[in-house]
């Protein structure tokens, strides 16, 4: 219906409503005035609204009264907006059509709103003092006037003018900004953040967003967000000119009427000149959306040109009919094609110039699809969707001053979890998106301590180590005041992965850059060196030698390896005697022991019985024995750096410290950190290695596991250094424990502020620089083999000895007589309690031709009797 409004006011306020002019004259008793609005399109409401605004106009050139109401507190911003709603009218006129009225106006409003009204804008006062919303919002409001208002929404159609207006208005202002992919990115990770596979709401089903519904996020990111994203997409399809010529021919056909989904079609297909039902039912209609991944990537060469091969697979139950982008990254440049997908499976066979080394779906964002892992930056907006979340309250920390975050979590579904009450069990850390609330002993657990600013509120958003493709969040605050000023305003800042805010102002904002597309290395080129840049033996020494600690790695059983390690020591130890070797072979129990090693009070046998070296390391003495001789012969201290292996095998196995003994697992260092960037995908393959399957539980274990093997190593080091400034440490360990991006270095450099360097032995891998500061080619070497009894070993607690568990083919055991069974008591009269006695002995018969073995055989009904065999000693193949 067609409305007039006449309205009594305070003379101090002024009023706006829709209309077309404004009439002010006095009202009906002193201090009052009256004032009246007459619109002359039908609308179904009205609405008012007056307060003590300071209001200034001006006319344009076409004619159209451009007003300001704003408090008096916010006056300077007035000028701003209106100049900027100046450039909108004109750049929307210019894409659509005229401005459909007379007067336009930027109205304040108390409460955080954004609503477009016929001829003005509601903005709250919040809203109004974010700087960038006279860059955002504020055109999106003005474009509404063509797209929501002049044309409105019909009756049961769905809501298309949301999803138009993002598109027109937000994204095409970021493209103006050079942020087009960026926008979209957000888009999609917005999209993927709130809406899940039980999603019943489509694009035509969207109707509105009550800023009130406990789904909010869910149903903008269905019709703003995917709304906007299709339209981009059938920009694409139809090309810029007919996607105009269609949003012209549609605000002219539909002025001042309401207009559905199918209104719009018809202008696009009349201008594009193609059928478009299929695109929009799909689009429209369905709840999922596009899940892709390519598969059985080959190059071949044929004829002299390398042929490109893969298949597009579709992971929705029903395929799309989709055409994605693909760049093809090859040595000569990148390669553009667009893939016309319309079934489960598109088989593409491709004549490229160079061998790809690299191939990328999608790598604008184009297309709204199900997000790889590394292409999902962590984000605020990522916990705040997530359909399964916890909190945990630290231990120590004063729950009050979370409060308001606490009452928002729980209103979202959050589970509460006290720290202080109950550990968290890892498989509740594993199946949940989790955020923590001060920093206590399970965060500390994942992430180390992190350094937040000082006072305000800070949110830091991780990739969950335990979880992957869900956040973990490290919650800091001053006070519970300070939580409530930014809980304010997190909704505006969901794409950020820190954040931190001082009374409320936002001091630092920081995202965590993601993977543009989805990736395939196909065959990278290898790397090489420059042979007139390699440094000799000596040159390396002389840049070691002003390194505080020098890591040289190893693969345990290489030989070659362990040559490069003692010339390393021997060396630096020539030009400065300062310092001390760090073993990973040793744990920090056996501390005493190599310190009275190296004392000379005991002796090598002594030594490696109460090290438990066989059982703690189990490879080879030899390979280690001239290391440490060396450092016996010059007094240089060995530290034992890691943890007990029963410790970390109980860490492995059940997943959590819950079956450790409180004393055990007060000695653990408190801060780890599983989520350097690249570990967790480091130690993969590792572990399919020895487990042959990705069991994500078994998995989370591992990494627990191998980050308290790196932070004990990293903490017993840094414990070393600070007590003794004056010495360097050279550190024998593993080539993954030494791994510059995510192995012991940045775990020590979070302790202390040391220069290290990395070096290793290239084993035919490729050289990456940010693994290992220095490769060495080392030729091949090895031990002089074993002597072999032929027998397999193992203990019982009941019984002194080792007992026979097998016979091996390796050894000539079986054939003088020993049996399965039989207790092994003495070698050559040297009396045998455990299996660690054999190993320690055999360890000096390198150069013997056979061995007595004793054994004590039982019968089942007659007494034991003791026997001893001459065993012929074979020499094994191998160091190990």
């Amino acid at each position: 219906m067609l409305f007039r409004l006449t309205v009594i006011i305070p003379d101090r306020f002024s009023a706006i409503s829709e209309t077309r002019t404004i009439v002010i004259g006095p009202g009906p008793a002193p201090g009052l005035r009256q004032v009246q609005f007459d619109f002359p399109y039908p609308l179904d409401s009205i609405n008012l609204v007056a307060g003590p605004y300071r209001v200034e106009e001006e006319t344009l050139d076409s004619g159209v009264v451009l007003a300001s109401y704003f408090f008096e507190e916010d006056r300077e911003l007035a000028k701003g907006y209106r100049d900027q709603a100046k450039k909108y009218l004109t750049r929307y006129e210019k894409l659509l059509g005229p401005y459909p009225y007379k007067r336009f106006a930027i109205v304040e409003n108390r409460l955080p709103t954004g609503y477009a009204m016929p001829t003005f804008t509601l903005l709250g006062q919040a809203v109004v003092r974010l700087p960038f919303i006279v860059r955002t919002s504020l055109g999106h409001e003005i474009l509404h006037a063509w797209l929501g208002n002049s044309v409105r929404v019909a009756d049961g159609s769905g809501n298309w003018a949301e999803g138009l207006t993002t598109y027109l208005a937000d994204h095409a202002l970021a493209a103006d900004r050079g942020e087009d992919r960026g926008y979209r990115r957000d888009q999609i990770l917005k999209y993927c953040s709130y809406v899940h596979s039980d999603n019943t709401i489509t694009l035509a089903g969207f109707h509105g967003a009550d800023d009130r519904a406990g789904n909010r996020e869910q149903i903008r990111a269905v019709g703003y967000g995917k709304g906007a994203l299709f339209f981009h997409l059938l920009r694409n399809k139809l090309g810029a000119q007919a996607f105009n010529a269609g949003l012209r021919d549609f605000y002219t056909r539909m002025r001042h009427r309401p207009a559905g989904w199918a209104d719009l079609r018809a202008s696009f297909e009349k201008t594009g000149k193609t059928d478009l039902k299929e695109l929009f039912e799909q689009w429209l209609t369905r709840t999922d959306i596009p899940e892709l991944y390519l598969d059985k990537i080959t190059v071949q060469e044929k004829k002299g040109q390398p042929i490109l091969s893969f298949v597009v697979v579709q992971g929705t139950a029903a395929p799309y009919d989709l055409t994605v982008p693909l760049v093809i990254r090859t040595p000569q440049g990148d390669i553009r094609r667009e893939l016309t997908l319309t079934g489960k499976e598109t088989p593409v066979s491709l004549p490229v110039k160079a061998v790809p080394a690299e191939l990328i779906l999608d790598p604008d964002a184009d297309i709204l699809r199900s997000q790889g892992p590394a292409e999902l930056a962590p984000s605020w907006s990522r916990f705040d969707g997530a359909e399964n979340k916890i909190a945990i309250i630290a231990a120590d920390t004063d729950a009050d001053r979370f409060g308001p975050l606490v009452e928002y979590l729980q209103q979202t579904g959050c589970t509460i979890i006290n720290e202080a009450d109950s550990d968290t069990a890892a498989k509740e850390l594993a199946s949940n998106a989790v955020l923590f609330l001060g920093q206590g002993r399970t965060s500390r657990s994942l992430f180390a301590r992190a350094m937040h600013p000082p006072g305000g509120f800070t949110l830091d958003v991780r990739p969950h180590p335990l979880n992957p493709g869900q956040v973990a969040i490290l919650v800091s605050t001053a006070s519970r005041q300070e939580t409530a000023l930014a809980l304010a305003k997190l909704r505006h800042y969901g794409k950020y992965s820190f954040l931190h805010f001082d009374r409320g102002r936002l001091r630092t904002k920081k995202q965590i850059a993601a993977e543009h597309g989805l990736r395939y290395p196909v065959a990278p080129p290898p790397a090489g060196i420059k042979t007139s840049r390699a440094l000799d033996f000596s040159a390396i020494i002389d840049q070691l030698a002003g390194k505080r600690v020098i890591y040289v790695g190893e693969n345990h059983t290489s030989y070659q390896d362990h040559q490069l390690q003692l010339r390393i020591i021997r060396a630096l130890f020539a030009r400065d005697p300062a310092l001390a070797i760090g073993m990973e072979m040793f744990d920090r129990s056996t501390q005493q022991v190599l310190d009275d090693y190296l004392a000379l009070k005991i002796e090598e046998r002594e030594f490696l019985k109460k090290s438990n070296y066989f059982d703690m390391w189990r490879f080879d003495y030899r390979l280690y024995r001239e290391i440490i001789n060396f450092a016996r012969r010059h007094q240089i201290p060995i530290i034992a750096l890691n943890q007990k292996r029963k410790v970390v095998g109980s860490v492995f196995k059940n997943g959590d410290f819950k079956a450790l003994t409180p004393e055990e697992r007060a000695a653990l260092p408190a801060d780890r950190d599983l989520s350097l960037p690249g570990y967790r995908d480091r130690l993969i393959p590792f572990f399919k290695m020895h487990s042959g399957a990705d069991d994500s539980g078994r998995f989370n274990g591992f990494i627990q596991a191998q980050a308290l093997w790196d932070e004990t190593m990293a903490e017993a080091a840094a414990r070393y250094l600070s007590s003794h400034p004056d010495n360097r440490m050279v550190v024998i360990a593993g080539q993954g424990h030494v791994d510059k991006k995510s192995g012991i270095p940045p775990r020590l450099a979070r302790r202390l502020d040391v220069a290290q360097a990395v070096v290793v032995n290239n084993d035919g891998r490729e050289i990456d620089p940010a693994t290992a500061d220095y490769h060495f080619f080392s030729p091949p070497a090895s031990l002089k083999p074993l002597p072999l009894i032929g027998v397999q070993l193992s203990e019982e607690p009941d019984r002194a000895g080792a007992v026979v568990t097998d016979l091996s083919p390796h050894g000539q055991a079986g054939k003088t007589g020993i049996r399965k069974n039989d207790l092994i008591i003495a070698i050559d009269d040297e009396p045998v309690t455990a299996v660690e006695d054999v190993k320690i002995i055999m360890l000096y018969k390198e150069d013997s031709e056979s061995v007595r073995v004793r054994v004590r055989r039982t019968h089942a009904l007659l007494p034991d009797e003791t026997l001893e065999y001459t065993v012929p000693l074979k020499k094994a193949t191998s160091p190990h």
